[in-house]
């Protein structure tokens, strides 16, 4: 699979635009108190904003130390634990619990209950903004997540109530269902986790989900891991966040978006229950 370059950005992390130096003729910034970002042949450092969480904090993913940073608790949830979040173009964070959604301040964790989800539905534990067309960047998005049989849902954060949209579909070896998250990026596409029949110890496929239908098509042979409970991506890397179980933590791995092949990149204490990037992240050929 070859990614057409839809957007390329550069986030920066110092973002100030430096000071006045005080000369009524020339407001650029003195060279010795400009940014690096400012200054000639300057490396500009790509701020990623893959963020992924536990059941009760936020993190975001550095993609160039493939370090986990953290940002903060989640608040306002109780004893539930949030099992997924999700990011539209405007930088609006959305969580689920098994029964409510919520909005969720990125820089802080804060989370504020936005509706009780709709009674009626299974529990959603794989959440994204997807754009309504992927190839326009200024279109409208909905708020998609998947239950473990594979049925994709659209969830109004409004009221919390639930429509069906579709299913992953079937396998050779069984049922399609949803093992842990779904990503949508323009000029990417959909991706999901899913496991195939009745056993979900099963390892895990990445699968590459149509728009239309939202049936799932699994690649290769399955990644060698199960509960890869997130997925993020950036620039040309997609990521995946593994719970490996309480008391042993996690792994955060790659996944090819061609053969589905999971290669670990850090393990440590995190236990990973979702994670999740803007639907205009950077995609780069």
């Amino acid at each position: 699979m070859r990614f057409a370059t839809l957007v390329t950005v550069l986030l920066v992390a110092a973002c100030g635009r430096g000071v006045p130096d005080g000369d009524d003729d020339d407001d650029a910034p003195d060279a010795a108190t400009a940014p690096d970002a400012f200054r000639p042949d300057a490396t500009i450092t790509d701020f990623s904003l893959v963020y992924a969480h536990s059941g009760t904090e936020l993190f975001r993913l550095d993609t160039t130390t493939l370090q986990p940073v953290v940002i903060g608790t989640f608040t306002n949830t109780g004893t539930q634990s949030i099992t997924d979040i999700a990011i539209d173009k405007d930088d609006n964070m959305r969580g689920i619990t098994l029964d409510r959604v919520y909005t969720i301040d990125e820089s802080t964790g804060d989370a504020q209950l936005l509706a009780e989800l709709d009674p009626g539905a299974p529990n959603l534990t794989s959440l994204s903004y997807v754009p309504v067309d992927l190839a326009d960047p200024d279109g409208a998005e909905r708020l998609v997540a998947a239950a473990y049989d594979g049925t994709v849902y659209e969830i109004d954060p409004a009221d919390g109530s639930t429509t069906p949209l579709g299913v992953y579909g079937e396998a050779a070896g069984g049922t399609i269902r949803s093992s842990g998250d779904i990503v949508a990026v323009r000029g990417l596409g959909i991706f999901a986790t899913v496991t195939i029949g009745d056993d979900p110890s099963l390892p895990d496929h990445l699968a590459v989900i149509d728009p239309d239908t939202w049936a799932a098509t699994p690649l290769g042979t399955g990644t060698a891991y199960d509960k890869i409970f997130g997925i993020g991506f950036w620039r040309d890397t997609l990521y995946g966040f593994v719970d490996l179980g309480d008391g042993v933590g996690g792994t955060i791995v790659t996944l090819d978006p061609n053969t589905g092949v999971a290669t670990p990149v850090n393990t440590g204490a995190i236990r990973w229950y979702g994670a999740g990037v803007a639907t205009d992240a950077p995609v780069v050929d």
